[in-house]
Formats: C-alpha cells, structure tokens, sequence
C-alpha cells in the first residue's frame, strides 16, 4: 500500500515539474557576444533568435515568435 501511495506521488509530481518547463523543453541557447552586454542567442534546437543580455540565456521557447 505505502508503495502504491508512493508511486502515485511520484506521477504527480512529474506532471507538475512538466507543467512548468513545458515552453521551453527542447530549446538550448547559443550565445553569439556582439559587444559590451549585447548578446545575440540562438536556439539550437528550433533557430529562433533574439537580443539580450550576455550570461542571461531567455528562459521560454521562441520558435512561434521569430
């Protein structure tokens, strides 16, 4: 029983962890420096590219917004 509790637990809790990380499962960035604290990412995964900050990789999938 405490097996099957436990079980259960662990299901849902990988649905939530899931949940969360879902816009941006595939994507790993590539940082491509264009000057002092200009970065310009790439995501290797699915192409789409955009600005920002040096070291600040984005934290959401872009691939229907580039």
């Amino acid at each position: 029983m405490i097996f099957a509790v436990g079980f259960v637990a662990f299901f849902i809790g990988l649905m939530i962890y899931n949940a969360r990380h879902r816009g941006r499962r595939q994507c790993r960035w590539r940082a491509y420096r264009q000057g002092e604290g200009s970065t310009r990412w790439t995501c290797v995964h699915c192409g789409a590219r955009v600005e920002g900050e040096a070291g600040k990789p984005p934290t959401v999938c872009l691939r229907d917004h580039s």
